[in-house]
């Protein structure tokens, strides 16, 4: 048979599947696949050409927003255009959110572009970014939007302290959208801390850095500012007259809420106005000639003498809503006086950043004006005896000063409010509440517990969480010693099984040595008509009171000699540190020390700590310390020192430490403010 006409032999059973599973594929099926491939990259291209056109249309028109800005603003607020305003706000509010949506898809890659040559950072950084401008915006968008009537009102031209009532009703329609606004700067506040963890900003462009730096100074300030706002309207009595004491504190004479209390003020607001204000020498206060007091706490009988609980002592306990009561109580009792809605404390300090803000303020029936250089000095002659003023004239009336310089303030802020920078005005008084010049505290549940959320009432915590200290100087001399006495501290911490501290106080008289021998009070101070600065220059007798978690143990302490001939009870005070059972959650050390004339003394407490200052979260060991600054007292040194357990690993400090040694980490601080410290490792 030929192989023409061979038969050919069927398929096998497998290669006949095969054959027919393949399909048929013509020339046009493939220039159709090759044109879905083509229209699907033109669709991707167009896509994307939209997205970069929006980005890029996005991007232009944010980079507008700051010109217009300085254009609105040029003329301070008085001037300000409500209506531009906000639609400048919402304008890039909606860039920004355009931005936000267009840029989204990069999100996930975004942290793994750090090594692109130059913009590497950035790209890290930009999903952070985009997260603080879109909840910035949308703060600022609701605050600007519900708040604008409010500015109108500010802007009129009769606008004075009188008409803040308006002010009310405005504050009252906003709280929804100024809550929602707060909830808003709290992912702000997230996103800025998680970008801090994601990239070093100092690697960040100049005009990044530059924003955020402006972000980190205005964003507290806008956080507490909307955080009040809702209690405006009941603080300022929109439901009815609210009356406040206010407590003029000398931290010339230093004691635990910010100073001596020198002066009491009785402040009366009623829908928005100040309708009454009266202010009194503190010594005037209490009527113990006609009506029983009780015993004071046991350090005033021991170290002073006083057998009288009175009002100008009130202020003994370092929590401020402790020492507000009882201030409160004494008040009403030696003045017959309705209840108090609240305490208001101010120092000196406060004074100067009050009027810092206000301008120059006249003093009534005189040529002269008080203003933030000036005040110091103007309070102290106000309070030495004047020319032609008698002896017996001037005890009596030595602290008149108080009640004018209050009525100068009044004035200014009626006559001339529109003058005053709010901005300024804020973040002043808001300075003076976290530098600790400034204390407030009410009685309404609902205002109270704003106020301790921002740390504006001056608590102490009842537990605290992880290690926590206080150091609270008491002036028991009769003096404005703490004028020429400094102060540094020292606390050093070992961490182990049973964690140990010492907390040392470095005191310097800066005053010039003296052979006059200390005796406690100003002799003849009233017959002699002393002025300031010689009650100032005098020998310093120190209550001091250290705060530490409850459970702390005192192990060993310095030891003070308090002749008794300094002494107005004449019994000598030779003793080591004392334990006091005196604020709940808290364990407290006291001792009693004297510092001469340009002298120099240490006072220290050595203590073990509870076990719970350090705890275990996540497989590591984190250790978390609070300080709290007294009230009244300046920037003060800090050195801290922590020994971590022998081999321990550091994996992150908050602050960082200036020196490392090992397992030792120091840091050089400067108490300015309460503050807190954080320390993870394994």
């Amino acid at each position: 048979m030929t192989a023409k006409n061979r038969p050919i032999d069927p398929p096998s059973a497998p290669e006949a599947a095969r054959e027919k599973a393949q399909p048929v594929t013509s020339p046009n099926t493939g220039r159709i696949a090759r044109l879905l491939i083509l229209a699907g990259l033109l669709i991707l291209l167009v896509w994307l050409g939209l997205k970069t056109w929006r980005v890029i249309a996005a991007a232009q028109s944010l980079l507008a927003v700051e010109e217009e800005a300085r254009a609105l603003l040029s003329g301070g607020l008085n001037s300000l255009d409500p209506d531009a305003a906000e639609a400048l706000v919402l304008g890039a509010r909606a860039d920004i959110v355009t931005l936000h949506r267009e840029l989204d898809i990069a999100r996930p890659v975004a942290p793994y572009l750090g090594w692109i040559p130059r913009f590497g950072p950035t790209l890290v950084a930009a999903p952070y970014l985009l997260d603080m401008a879109d909840a910035g915006s949308e703060a600022g968008a609701l605050a600007v939007s519900s708040l604008k009537p409010a500015l109108a009102v500010i802007q009129h031209d009769d606008f004075s302290a009188a008409r803040l009532g308006e002010l009310l009703p405005i504050l009252t329609a906003a709280t929804p959208d100024i809550v929602a606004a707060q909830d808003a700067l709290q992912r702000v506040s997230a996103a800025r801390q998680a970008l801090d963890d994601a990239v070093a900003v100092d690697q960040l462009p100049w005009r990044v850095r530059q924003l955020l730096q402006l972000a980190d100074e205005y964003l507290p300030l806008a956080q507490d500012g909307l955080r009040l706002t809702p209690s405006l309207p009941a603080l300022l009595g929109q439901d009815g007259p609210r009356r406040y004491l206010i407590l003029a504190q000398n931290e010339d004479e230093m004691r635990a809420t910010g100073g001596f209390i020198t002066g009491a003020g009785v402040i009366t607001v009623q829908n928005g106005q100040i309708i009454d204000l009266t202010f009194r020498d503190a010594n005037q206060v209490d009527n113990w000639a006609n009506k029983p007091y009780d015993f004071p706490p046991q350090p005033f009988y021991d170290f002073m003498g006083a057998e009288l609980f009175l009002f100008r002592d009130a202020n003994y306990w370092p929590d401020f809503p402790t020492s507000a009561q009882k201030a409160m109580e004494l008040f009403v009792y030696g003045q017959d006086a309705p209840p108090l809605d609240g305490v208001i404390a101010i120092d000196q300090a406060f004074l100067r950043a009050l009027v810092d803000a206000t301008g120059p303020v006249p003093i009534p029936g005189t040529d002269r004006k008080i203003n933030a250089d000036n005040l110091l000095e103007m309070l102290r002659q106000a309070r030495d005896i004047q020319e032609g003023q008698d002896v017996a004239d001037w005890v009596n009336n030595r602290k008149a000063f108080l009640g004018g310089f209050a009525t100068a303030i009044q004035a200014k802020l009626e006559s001339d409010f529109g003058s005053i920078d709010p901005v300024k005005l804020a973040r002043n008084m808001i300075g003076a509440i976290d530098n600790r010049h400034l204390s407030i505290y009410v009685r309404d549940p609902a205002v109270a517990a704003v106020l301790a959320a921002n740390g504006w009432d001056g608590r102490l915590p009842e537990a605290p969480p992880g290690d926590f200290w206080m150091a609270v100087d008491t002036n028991m001399g009769f003096n404005k010693a703490n004028v020429m006495v400094e102060r540094s501290l020292q606390y050093v911490v070992s961490l182990g099984d049973r964690p140990q501290a010492t907390l040392a106080l470095n005191y310097r008289h800066t005053g010039p040595p003296s052979n006059e021998a200390c005796f406690q009070g100003v002799e003849d101070e009233f017959e002699q008509a002393a002025d300031y600065l010689t009650l100032a220059d005098q020998c310093y007798w120190n209550f001091l009171r250290v705060y530490a978690p409850r459970g702390s143990r005192l192990l060993d302490s310095s030891t003070h000699l308090v002749p008794g001939d300094t002494l107005f009870n004449g019994v000598t005070w030779e003793n080591a540190a004392q334990t006091y059972d005196e604020m709940p959650g808290l364990a407290t050390f006291g001792n009693f020390m004297l510092l001469p004339r340009g002298a120099e003394g240490t006072v220290y407490f050595q203590y073990e700590l509870p076990a719970g200052v350090v705890v275990s979260e996540d497989g590591d060991t984190v250790y978390r310390l609070t300080i709290h600054k007294q009230p009244g007292t300046r920037p003060e040194p800090l050195y801290l020192t922590v020994s971590l357990p022998s081999g321990a690993e550091l994996l992150e400090a908050s602050p960082t430490p200036t020196q490392v040694d090992g397992d030792i980490f120091i840091f050089e601080l400067s108490l300015a403010s309460d503050m807190e410290l954080t320390m993870r490792y394994r």
